[in-house]
């Protein structure tokens, strides 16, 4: 799993840079917002192990965070704080 996120990363990665070069077009936007989101995501939980939290990395928080970007990490951050 880790491999993955890690993937996504550098994909990520490479989207911003190829839209620093050029001027991105709508797709390549959202495309980074959302990657951005999920390797967000990722950071999270694995930053929050090492306290004993976990976000749970399932399908709705991947949507979730897939719509929102990283906003939506932090909801989910404050949420799991809470014990929602």
């Amino acid at each position: 799993m880790t491999l993955i996120f890690l993937g996504l990363l550098i994909l990520l990665i490479t989207l911003v840079v190829r839209s620093s070069l050029g001027k991105p077009n709508l797709f390549l936007k959202v495309t980074i917002h959302m990657l951005g989101g999920v390797v967000g995501l990722w950071l999270l939980d694995f930053l929050l192990s090492v306290l004993g939290f976990a976000v749970p990395i399932n399908f709705f928080t991947i949507i979730l965070v897939g719509l929102l970007g990283f906003p939506g990490v932090v909801v989910l951050a404050v949420l799991q704080f809470l014990g929602i």
